[in-house]
């Protein structure tokens, strides 16, 4: 069935053509998929998709009955004023009822308490889960989400992605986040240049496919265009010879011009944007040397955030600082390079080590007033170098006369880079380089950042990104931060593992025995062994009850479950059933732990 179709359409802002001739259709079922640089026109197709803009020309079909969820790129700014009058709006619009509202704070990870609480008093992914959370309450046909994963931790970005993959509705989703994309899409719009080029893709590797796909249809292009302008030059060929040798047939040589002129131009293919082609420097080669040691490094705000954190990093190591939102990685970030103090333990740093840092707050950061070109020249290069570093990041002419409150986020963050570049810095702290980047942009960074021989620290969200560039992963969660010696998807592993086995169970299965005199006795061995068995039986029920809860949680996601609200509240029911059971046998499994332990 078809939810949508679209044909011709067309819009202008004044003299500037955003695009023209646009057609496109959305069936049940699809995962849409839209794609394109920055001010390539997304937003504005998805607003006038949804009914909110009108085109300059054409036409759209939506099928009738059927509802359709938007959640806008800046719904986290311009929404209601608390987390309650989200979601009454939620049940005024659709057809929800109290106990499902109940069930999707649940679900969202708020508490009852929050819902009087101002959205502003929440942090911008807290905004963006309540507003998602909204959209979906309303329990829509299908769904229009633009830019979801803006603000999102790790966590959550995961969780939505497997509720997406998971639900039999249609969605056109607006992203730069590749690896979402990579999981849940069906079909990947790109919208460049005011034209809308469609790729059916494979879920699981949807945006490898894109990228295969598009790279064939380009080089097809390419050679399309090649065979065309030898076509052309050889019917030019044939047309001079014969006014060269005076032919008196004037009439043939004046009908084969007029072919010649009637005969359609092929298009030049389009050469992708060009890329940062620029390479950020350290004040010298990467060693084995020391960057940078800390040494029972704490940090604690209502709670602790990390303590008694132990660290070498080498000059040249990529590090990727993850957990959840809140969980104290940019903190652990401005520690590290000096802006901020710990509340214990120290931070040392390599004999002449030189340092530059990528703050998110990028606006903030650029001097007020200043231009493109001073911003960068206030970092020790010359006007000419300072033209010459905006020039490779693609702002190039009169760019670098422009004062940075004209540019957009992502071309602020571009000056950030350029500024980064000058400073010649062997050591980078970058937290969360590619907000407000275009894909294009996205992939230029890592490019950049990829050939850097200096020591890298990365606060990100980016998994594409990470997965290229991490060697090794600071992981903060839950008052701990851990260090793996090891890349993104050796750290996306052992997470993995770490939902589904209690880790400090694998520990305790690993203990020793005690020994006395340098022998562990009879009666110690037999002790310690229903010790062990204790803890194996323990982390067995832990883990049954993990896999329970998953599964409900996992039900709770499907898109007709609100349909009977009597297996909803059995739902619930055996929710908070099965947590209430997994909380005992936590507090079981750790007294085991520590019996063992002692």
């Amino acid at each position: 069935m078809e939810l949508l179709r679209f044909t011709g359409l067309s819009r202008h802002y004044g003299a500037n053509e955003v695009f023209t001739g646009l057609s496109g259709v959305i069936r049940d079922g699809d995962k849409v998929a839209l794609v394109g640089p920055n001010g390539a026109g997304k937003s504005s197709l998805v607003r006038i998709l949804v009914g909110q803009d009108q085109p300059d020309d054409g036409t759209i079909a939506r099928a009738r009955d059927s509802r359709f969820g938007y959640l806008a790129q800046d719904a986290a700014e311009s929404g209601p004023q608390t987390l309650g009058a989200a979601f009454a709006e939620a049940l005024e619009r659709g057809q929800a009822h109290e106990w499902q509202m109940r069930a999707t704070i649940n679900r969202f990870g708020f508490a009852e308490n929050d819902l009087d609480r101002p959205l502003a008093e929440f942090s911008g992914g807290q905004r963006t889960r309540a507003l998602l959370a909204r959209t979906l309450l309303e329990s829509p046909d299908w769904l229009l989400l633009d830019e979801p994963t803006n603000h999102l931790d790790l966590d959550t970005v995961r969780w939505l992605e497997s509720f997406v993959a998971g639900d039999n509705r249609a969605y056109l989703i607006v992203s730069h986040d590749r690896f979402f994309l990579e999981t849940v899409a069906t079909q990947i719009w790109e919208l460049d240049r005011g034209e809308l080029t469609v790729y059916d893709v494979k879920p699981g590797r949807a945006y490898t496919d894109f990228l295969e796909q598009r790279e064939i249809r380009r080089e097809q292009q390419r050679r399309d265009y090649e065979s065309a302008q030898s076509e052309r030059k050889r019917q030019r060929a044939v047309i001079e010879e014969l006014k060269t040798h005076g032919s008196h047939n004037y009439s043939h040589v004046r009908s084969r011009e007029k072919a010649f002129a009637r005969v359609d131009v092929v298009d030049a293919p389009r050469s992708d944007r060009k890329a940062i082609s620029v390479a950020l420097k350290s004040s010298r080669r990467a060693t084995n040397g020391m960057a940078i040691e800390v040494r029972g490094l704490a940090k604690a705000y209502d709670a602790p955030l990390f303590s008694g954190v132990d660290a070498f990093f080498a000059r040249g190591d990529r590090v990727a600082i993850v957990g959840p939102n809140g969980a104290g990685k940019s903190t652990f970030l401005r520690i590290i390079n000096g802006e901020m103090p710990p509340d214990a333990g120290t931070v040392r740093y390599g004999t002449g080590l030189t340092m530059a840092s990528y703050s998110q707050s990028s606006v903030d950061d650029l001097p007020a007033g200043a231009s493109a070109a001073d911003a960068v020249m206030r970092m020790g290069v010359t006007d000419e170098e300072a033209r010459g570093l905006l020039g490779r990041l693609n702002l190039g002419g009169n760019s670098g006369d422009k004062p940075v409150e004209a540019f957009s986020g992502g071309e602020r963050r571009r000056i950030m880079l350029a500024r980064l570049m000058a400073q010649r810095a062997d050591c980078l702290f970058l937290d969360e380089p590619t907000n407000d980047l275009d894909i294009p942009s996205r992939e230029a960074l890592e490019e950049v950042l990829a050939s850097y021989e200096g020591a890298l620290f990365v606060v990100s969200h980016d998994r594409y990104l990470l997965k290229r560039l991490a060697e090794r992963v600071v992981a903060i969660r839950n008052g701990a931060a851990t260090i793996i010696d090891g890349d993104y998807e050796t750290y996306e592993r052992l997470e993995h593992a770490a939902r589904k086995v209690p880790p400090a169970a694998k520990a305790a299965a690993k203990t020793e025995p005690v020994k006395v005199n340098g022998k562990a006795t009879h009666q110690t061995k037999l002790d310690l062994g229903r010790r062990k068995r204790a803890v194996a039986e323990a982390e067995q029920r832990v883990a049954d009850l993990d896999a329970q809860r998953t599964e409900l949680e996992r039900r709770f996601t499907a898109s007709d479950v609100y349909d009977d609200p009597d297996t909803v509240v059995t739902l619930q029911r055996n929710l908070d059933r099965v947590r209430a059971e997994s909380d005992k046998a936590m507090a079981l499994w750790e007294r085991a732990v520590q019996a063992l332990d002692a």
